[in-house]
């Protein structure tokens, strides 16, 4: 199981190196798509994200699991 503050890190972390910024404030229900993250960046993301988790989420499609809270809740429901 990982904890909501977890994978916020995670994506926060992904998002930074995808993005090329150190200005990350996005919010657990803003979609990633309204944060600027388009489809090329959905991929990098996903990659760091199973990076720094340690998991596998080739299947997670994030323009539907598009937020940090269907994330997490997408992520325990596999490794639980």
């Amino acid at each position: 199981m990982y904890t909501k503050e977890e994978v916020k890190k995670a994506v926060c972390d992904g998002l930074r190196e995808v993005l090329k910024t150190d200005d990350v404030t996005i919010g657990e229900d803003e979609t990633f798509e309204n944060y600027g993250v388009d489809s090329l960046d959905q991929m990098g993301l996903l990659l760091e994200i199973e990076k720094r988790l340690k998991v596998e989420l080739g299947e997670v499609d994030l323009s539907i699991v598009n937020t940090i809270s269907l994330l997490h809740i997408s992520i325990n429901e596999k490794y639980q």
